[in-house]
């Protein structure tokens, strides 16, 4: 709800403009959509950043496989989103285009354009403007893969007076859990609209390895490595303080990923402060690096989830601040033992689903416990990893169920 609130005022700029791109061009983008149609008449899919963009393009990909040649439009919010769908679909016939301001002209003129037949919102996207028009035009929606914490249902229950008209554009959500399922039926969708239907999440391909595989492995020099995916800023601190930890027992090779780029300088300072000898993944030279690097700071977007396949074991970044955790997922599907925080209410029902795979702590002390034995590799990891491998056979499936969803709406929806 915060997101989407901060979204709605339209002064945020630095939340819908990519990095380093002119001012002007891209604000009209957002304010005044290209009346020209890349989809019309499509199936319409928004992913908010990097994890819901991801979503996105798994269930594009599973419509796409089950009905080839079907117009889809995909779109993002985030300068770090609207990047992932550049790149990904770039080799591809599948259009993408920046998601409007969620304001009444600028989405009007979208809508105008694109005509779209059905819109699919990825994860917890609750915009109201978006959401009025099209239940204006008669649009269906789908709110795929949903979420919502019990922190966020609480805020959407005090603002219920600003959205019961939006809450009632959903046709159909389909949650990730029965415990999503219920929150969205107490913040006023209708039980008969709600479904809990698995997390696409665990359909995703395994990622591929990212470029710089080798450059990391010759800076391990055969220590084993440890990726800390996702770290807040006040959280590099505790994440040096477990990498001390653990060195003390024996070598470890540390891969430190923020998770805002605001703090890739940060966290190179602390490190070196700390007496660290770093190598930043943005001043990586062609070639085979020089040895001797305690740290690789990944201080480049939409790297982490290639990364992780690299890594023996994961301390999960939003769990030691209070974040609620973020995608424990990643690292799961490459493979990668993964340590927790205290902080997990947006992903506690994975957790307690991946048991044998994913370790509580409460500190950096507990957290280097827990990791010592994953990193020596033998017993301990191959278990963890073989937990993991069961919990994505298990759980599979929610992309097929969520296409069958979209394509039935959609057909649905046909011109008379």
């Amino acid at each position: 709800m915060a997101t989407h609130l901060k979204f709605l005022s339209g002064l945020d700029l630095s939340a819908i403009l990519p990095a380093g791109a002119p001012l002007l061009p891209l604000v009209r983008t957002r304010l005044f959509p290209s009346r020209e149609a890349l989809a019309e008449g499509g199936m319409w899919i928004q992913g908010v950043s990097l994890g819901e963009v991801e979503v996105a393009l798994t269930l594009a990909a599973e419509v796409a496989r089950t009905r080839p040649g079907i117009p889809l439009l995909l779109s993002a919010t985030t300068p770090a989103g609207v990047g992932l769908l550049s790149r990904r679909l770039a080799s591809t016939p599948i259009p993408w285009r920046p998601f409007p301001l969620d304001l009444p002209s600028a989405v009007r003129r979208f809508f105008d354009a694109e005509r779209p037949r059905l819109l699919v919102l990825v994860e917890t996207e609750l915009w109201p403007a978006v959401l009025n028009e099209a239940r204006r035009r008669g649009v269906p929606v789908l709110l795929a893969n949903a979420r919502l914490s019990e922190r966020s249902a609480a805020r959407y229950r005090r603002a219920s007076a600003l959205f019961a008209g939006p809450l009632s554009a959903l046709t159909s959500v389909l949650a990730r859990t029965a415990s999503d399922a219920a929150r969205f039926v107490e913040i006023g969708v209708p039980a008969a609209r709600v479904a809990a239907s698995g997390d696409l999440k665990f359909d995703r391909p395994a990622p591929a390895h990212p470029t710089f595989s080798a450059a990391v492995r010759a800076l391990a020099a055969g220590r084993p490595v440890l990726v800390a995916g996702s770290a807040a800023g006040d959280e590099i601190p505790l994440v040096l303080d477990v990498r001390r930890l653990l060195a003390e027992r024996a070598p470890v090779f540390l891969v430190l990923a923020p998770r805002q780029p605001d703090d890739f300088d940060a966290a190179d300072r602390l490190a070196r402060e700390a007496g660290l000898n770093v190598v930043r993944r943005s001043a990586l030279a062609e070639g085979a690096p020089e040895a001797g690097a305690d740290v690789f700071l990944l201080d480049t977007v939409g790297d982490l989830a290639g990364t992780y396949a690299l890594a023996d074991a994961a301390l999960l970044g939003g769990t030691f601040a209070p974040k609620g955790g973020h995608n424990v997922l990643e690292p799961l599907r490459a493979g990668t033992p993964v340590v927790v925080g205290p902080s997990i209410e947006n992903i506690r029902e994975t957790v307690d689903s991946a048991r044998g795979a994913v370790f509580p702590a409460a500190d950096a002390a507990s957290a280097a416990e827990a990791l010592a034995p994953l990193l020596a590799g033998g017993v301990p990891r191959a278990q963890a990893v073989a937990a993991a491998a069961a919990l994505f056979s298990a759980s599979s499936g929610a992309a097929a169920r969520a296409a069958a969803a979209a394509l039935e709406l959609f057909d649905g929806n046909a011109p008379a």
